[in-house]
């Protein structure tokens, strides 16, 4: 199968999976539960959403925008200036971004939308694909309350959509987003957000090998009694189809086949010390692998990304001495290329003018590898043969503080499992692709003090199967590919008096494309994709939410909700 790439020179609904469940129940907005995005009606062919909105306050927000309707071509990124609303100086309960895209009906390629403040990112996500008659519209939610510290005072940022628009990719991309203010009020309490929100890579770093990495050196106040990392970590070029990736003696760039092997995932590291793990979600972009899979239900997060949270709490002890401090990103098994965001947020003890702690133990090391190729050879007509891939990876980081509140500690403990098999036939007359592989991340929190322990448990599982089979023919290949992908993620946490909230998030899609391509024109023909995509959320507070899609010929053939 010939898979369309994206053209790029250089937030997933965040349904508060990346915030603290402990600071939302003790001090969080009274919500008025699970937000709805319209159901499509049938016959839909531009986007069907499943993914719902951002949860909000009571109460009228303000709105402040970041910029105005407009059109995006070319590769250079837009400034734009920020100004906090002045009938809303704060504090805050809550605080969404909201942006709105569009692109004119025509032939384009998807592109990567990004919006940042201060170099802080506030939306990272793609666009939707075109169609010769099909102009999608869309708009995305990203809950930004912990960034209060940051859009409290007026800043510079950007937004970059690089957009060719000529002779033949001819869809115009149009875009525009805004901030909305919830003031805190008696149903909605101020929010526990951090006072300290740093860049660390002031909007986007390019990593393109193993040893690349995003470093910034930081200096924080003696008080910090909390640290986390947000990150994202997007594959571009031939890291966009990164589970599909092959060890570096069987590479061939002519032949399509990038290098690095098949595994991914994001390593934090503090002053040298591996010091975190994020696993990667293998998104998938409205023009990957066959882009009549994906219209009009996207893979899950492909229009919106949600950051992982790396809880960097146990090396406050060691950060919060006044001196300079390095902090690194890196993606093992980089290749051609990723791109890079960071920000660091620190929560500081008010009452102390310092902290005092240090690292009790740190045992994450390096992950354990094996790979096997089985059989395989390469000749004229491609790659024929399987590839295993397996990584393993475990340990815990902990850490203590003395705080004006007495001891904390906190251990968070990681236990990652990979699992790729590749699986190729090449041959004068027909070409099979399939990939199956498995994502398990399991992060286990414990902080401890004077009254008790309180225990989060998060877990994600992202399976991927993909099949692709490209047949010869004079004018071209006859092509199918099939994919099963599946975002889930759970969060469950204990609090110290015995009271447990838990949430989960079910997002799978199974579509399936048929069609021509051909050569000289270089366009799918006769193309047609069927597609179902079941949603389901559920939290202790907010309630439960589910949607299932059903496509047919590229259209909605049926929508329906319930749990």
């Amino acid at each position: 199968m010939t898979r369309h790439r994206s053209l790029l020179s250089v937030l997933a609904i965040a349904l508060g999976l990346v915030a603290p469940m402990a600071a939302a129940r003790a001090q969080g907005p009274v919500l008025a539960g699970v937000v709805r995005p319209p159901r499509p009606a049938p016959g839909v062919n531009t986007i069907a959403e499943v993914e719902p909105r951002v949860a909000r306050p009571p109460g009228r927000p303000c709105v402040a925008p970041l910029f105005a309707p407009r059109q995006f071509e070319g590769v250079e990124p837009v400034a734009f200036s920020y100004a906090p609303p002045a009938d809303c100086p704060g504090p805050w309960a809550k605080v969404v971004l909201e942006a709105d895209f569009d692109v004119t009906a025509g032939r384009q390629f998807d592109r990567t939308a990004i919006i940042h403040l201060g170099g802080v990112n506030l939306y990272y996500g793609t666009t939707m694909e075109p169609r010769r008659a099909i102009a999608p519209a869309w708009h995305v939610e990203r809950d930004v309350t912990d960034y209060a510290a940051l859009l409290a005072r007026p800043g510079a940022g950007e937004v970059l959509i690089a957009n060719i628009v000529n002779e033949t990719y001819t869809g115009r991309l149009t875009a525009s987003a805004c901030l909305l203010f919830y003031p805190a009020s008696t149903g909605a309490p101020v929010s526990t957000a951090p006072q300290i929100v740093q860049p660390i890579s002031d909007g986007l770093a390019k990593l393109s090998k193993d040893q690349d990495r995003l470093a910034r050196s930081v200096v924080l106040p003696t008080n910090v009694e909390r640290l986390v990392l947000d990150v994202i970590a997007q594959g571009q070029a031939d890291d966009e189809f990164w589970y599909d990736c092959v060890p570096d003696a069987l590479a061939s760039e002519k032949e399509g086949r990038c290098g690095g092997g098949a595994f991914r995932q994001v390593e934090v590291f503090v002053d040298g010390q591996r010091a975190g793990l994020a696993a990667l979600f293998p998104w998938v972009f409205t023009g990957g692998i066959n882009p009549y899979l994906w219209f009009p239900v996207p893979a899950p997060e492909t229009l919106n990304f949600t950051p992982s949270r790396v809880d960097l709490t146990p090396f406050a002890g060691l950060m919060n001495d006044g001196l300079p401090h390095r902090i690194e990103v890196a993606v093992p098994g980089v290749r051609n290329y990723y791109l890079v965001t960071a920000t660091l947020l620190a929560w500081r003890d008010e009452r102390a003018a310092s902290t005092s702690g240090r690292l009790l133990r740190n045992t994450l090391g390096a992950a354990r590898e094996k790979t096997e190729a089985r059989r395989v050879r390469t000749d004229q007509q491609g790659l024929n043969g399987r590839i295993v891939t397996r990584r393993a990876q475990d340990g815990e980081v902990a850490g203590v503080l003395q705080t004006s509140h007495g001891e904390v500690v906190t251990a968070v403990r990681y236990a990652m499992s990979f699992s790729n098999r590749q699986d190729y036939v090449s041959n004068d007359k027909v070409q099979i692709g399939r990939v199956r592989q498995s994502t398990r991340m399991r992060i286990l929190t414990r902080r401890t003090d004077a009254s008790g322990t309180v225990k989060r448990l998060e877990t994600a599982s992202y399976p991927l199967n993909t099949v692709t089979r490209e047949t010869a023919t004079p004018e071209g290949t006859d092509q199918t590919a099939d994919v099963d992908l599946t975002l889930a993620r759970t969060e469950r946490e204990v609090s110290s008096d015995g009271r447990i909230r838990f949430r989960s998030l079910s997002n799978r899609v199974t579509p399936t494309a048929r069609g021509q391509f051909n050569r000289t024109a270089r366009r799918f023909q006769n193309a047609s994709g069927t597609s179902v995509q079941r949603f389901r959320f559920e939290d202790s507070e907010l309630g439960c939410y589910g949607r299932t899609v059903v496509v047919k010929d590229n259209a909605v053939a049926a929508a329906r909700d319930g749990c």
